[in-house]
């Protein structure tokens, strides 16, 4: 097969050169992965640059995992390449390396959010500071951006209503350094940091790739940019991937000038656009079109007008619906119909802009016995049981790993408490087992038991762990009874957690199978995403417009299409945040192949069964004349229009002062309000009147 074989003129263009860097500005649906994957094989088949020269980054796990089946079959391989992957697996890979070079032990840990929000905790008793002023949450989001733009000036900002700031900085850094642990941040900082300091390490790796290709390029932060200019240095041998009005991550440190100025930073860039689409109908890209011809400033530059072969196809349709339960009951109706046309229920999802819509619509589609799945609640790997199991792991393989002792010291109880902990730290000096060892004598005979039952299963685990990680899993299981331990701690949901050890114990098998060591495990499981646990069955897909991106699907619903809601509040008081909100909305649509509903309510359940009047999204304003609408029925008169006073968060509100806004947060009596004029405001609820 030819290496140009099913590609446009567009396309071909991008595969074939080499010569400069290449910006590929590549709409939703328009192949952007075909061209890298025909990329990879011609520079292997024409250029003879081996595979294993080759470096290709994406953002998602999937994708990357997608990518490697798609170049193992084109090129018969086989093993899956081992180079194509996300950043954050690229840099682990590096520091497991160099981890002598950066003060690490190769077996390094990598905590997710919760180990490194319990880091904090410790951090601020030890410190014995107010959680309510140093919020774990707010203070890992301020240690993130300071890690994601490399620049410890950020603290000086902070500085003047959080003065503890940079003392929690630096001891968060130390912690994470003395229990042999990273953070998701630190893997880049760590890497670009050594990059910088040693010259001779940075020419190895920048030796090691020829060409470098990177996807989604619109999602990188400052340091993933920093990063591959390292990598490529003064070479030409990039080609970056991407669409600014696909731009929806801003708000976890995505930088757009990244690909908005890209030819800046790579001098010589060649720029070819692909707005060919090959996913949707015409319909839905018309609508698609209007929706982001709206973008702003420079922006505007490089949007992209998307046109498709495809066949006409149906508008795109907007409900109107009295309240959320019919807006709900509405989905869960069109799902049945569509069901009955021949449509697998896998054919269907529902986005929203914000979580706390599942609820109305998980209801309706239990009540039509419509089976679902939702995508982005708490990743396998990030649930309690699941964590237990494997911190047993963990201290077998790192002993210095602070989170995993505290988790399973006394797990399942065992008469361990608090002043024993803090004991045993006093005897800390290379890792928290030998300390157990260490303060051991110090105890009560009752005490003791309970730590020579722990030492003795920890032993156990140090043992058998790498060769038989399933098996050892399975052992633990057993020896802290923990299936009695989840039916006494979790009386409602203790049979689902049971069937997600045993999926547990499932993939330790796998990984015995396919010859990866234990450390391997762990490391791909910390690095897990919300997509990986995407189920490919016949369910309809419930999940966060953020969650998608990436996915496509026949028939698309996108519910709360409802000022506060969507676009969010926040964005109320931020021109640039109202942009990203509009480019969501442009990610949401292009997910659909075939249909399109747009869904609000006119009124919103709030407390007490109370309903609160809404307004629709400006967005649909935007694009009415593009819109077949339905259910233009007024609600029944029987239904009051109720001012309640009770407010809710995303409620529409006026003040006699300072006009119209939107309701943030609310605290008792005292609401943060984003008004439309006078920005962010936090008032007595009696001087506030519901809409």
């Amino acid at each position: 097969m030819s290496v140009l074989e099913n590609l446009n003129e567009k396309q071909k263009e991008a595969v074939l050169h080499t010569q400069t860097p290449l910006l590929v500005l590549a709409g939703a649906g328009s192949g952007k992965t075909r061209v890298i994957t025909h990329k990879i094989t011609y520079l292997i088949n024409e250029k003879h640059i081996p595979l294993d020269k080759i470096l290709a980054i994406t953002f998602t796990n999937k994708a990357a995992q997608e990518m490697k089946q798609r170049i193992k079959k084109t090129l018969s391989l086989e093993k899956e390449p081992q180079w194509i992957s996300t950043f954050h697996s690229l840099c682990v890979k590096i520091l497991r390396q160099e981890a002598q070079n950066i003060g690490l032990d190769k077996n390094f840990v990598i905590y997710d959010e919760e180990d490194s929000k319990k880091t904090l905790k410790d951090i601020l008793k030890e410190l014995n500071l107010d959680l309510e002023t140093y919020k774990p949450e707010k203070t890992k989001s301020i240690i993130s951006s300071i890690k994601q733009d490399m620049d410890e000036s950020i603290l000086e900002f902070y500085e003047f209503t959080m003065p503890h700031i940079r003392q929690i900085y630096q001891k968060y850094q130390d912690t994470l350094k003395q229990n042999n642990a990273v953070d998701f941040d630190d893997l880049l900082l760590l890497t670009v940091e050594l990059f910088l300091k040693n010259r001779e390490i940075l020419h190895k790796w920048q030796s090691k790739f020829d060409y470098i290709l990177v996807d989604e390029y619109q999602d990188t932060n400052k340091i993933q940019h920093k990063l591959l200019k390292l990598l490529t240095g003064d070479r030409t041998c990039i080609t970056v991937v991407g669409d600014p009005q696909q731009c929806i991550y801003t708000w976890r440190g995505a930088n757009p000038n990244n690909i908005l100025e890209f030819e800046k930073d790579f001098p010589n860039t060649k720029i070819i656009k692909l707005e060919k689409n090959y996913r949707s109908t015409t319909q839905i890209l018309q609508t698609a079109n209007k929706i982001i011809s709206n973008s702003k400033g420079k922006w505007k530059e490089k949007v992209l007008k998307l046109w498709t072969e495809n066949k006409e196809g149906e508008k795109v349709k907007l409900a109107v619906l009295s309240t959320d339960k019919k807006e709900s009951e509405f989905i869960a109706r069109k799902i049945k119909d569509y069901k009955s046309q021949g449509y697998l229920y896998s054919d269907m999802t529902v986005l929203i802009r914000m979580s706390f819509l599942t609820r109305n619509i998980e209801e309706a589609l239990l009540r039509a016995d419509i089976p679902y799945q939702i995508i982005g609640g708490v990743k396998f790997y990030e649930r309690a049981e699941i964590k237990d199991i494997l911190a047993y792991l963990k201290i077998s393989l790192n002993p210095k790993d602070t989170q995993a002792f505290k988790r399973i010291i006394n797990l399942p109880p065992r008469g361990i408490g608090q002043k024993t902990i803090d004991k045993i730290k006093q005897y800390y000096k290379t890792d928290w087992i030998q300390a157990v060892y260490d303060a051991y004598d110090e105890f009560s005979n009752k005490v003791k038991l309970g730590l020579q039952s722990f030492l003795e299963l920890v032993q156990y685990v140090q043992k058998y762990a790498n060769q038989q990680p399933a098996q050892t899993a399975k052992y633990i299981y057993d020896a802290i009874d923990y299936e009695n331990y989840l039916q006494n701690k979790y009386t409602n949901d203790w049979e689902d957690r049971v069937a997600n050890i045993k999926e547990l114990f499932n993939a330790l098998q796998e990984v015995e199978k396919s010859g990866k060591t234990l450390t391997q495990f762990l490391e791909e499981s910390s690095l897990s995403q919300a997509q990986d646990n995407l189920e490919n069955t016949n369910t309809v897909k419930i999940m966060t417009i953020h969650a998608s991106k990436g996915l496509e699907f026949p028939i698309v619903f996108i519910a709360g299409l409802e000022e506060g809601i969507f676009p969010s509040g926040r964005a109320f008081e931020d021109i640039e945040q109202m942009e990203e909100e509009r480019r969501l909305f442009y990610v949401a649509v292009t997910r659909a192949k075939e249909k399109v509903y747009l869904t609000y309510a006119k009124q919103r359940s709030s407390f007490g069964n109370r309903f609160q009047e809404t307004k629709q999204s400006r967005f649909i304003k935007e694009i009415k004349e593009e819109l077949e609408i339905l259910g233009k029925k007024r609600p029944p008169k029987t239904q009051k229009k109720v001012i309640s006073d009770e407010l809710r968060i995303g409620q529409l509100v006026s003040h006699e002062l300072f006009g119209k806004g939107v309701i943030k947060s609310i605290n008792d009596n005292r609401v943060t309000v984003i008004f439309e004029k006078e920005g962010e405001k936090t008032l007595k609820k009696g001087f506030l009147k519901g809409l």
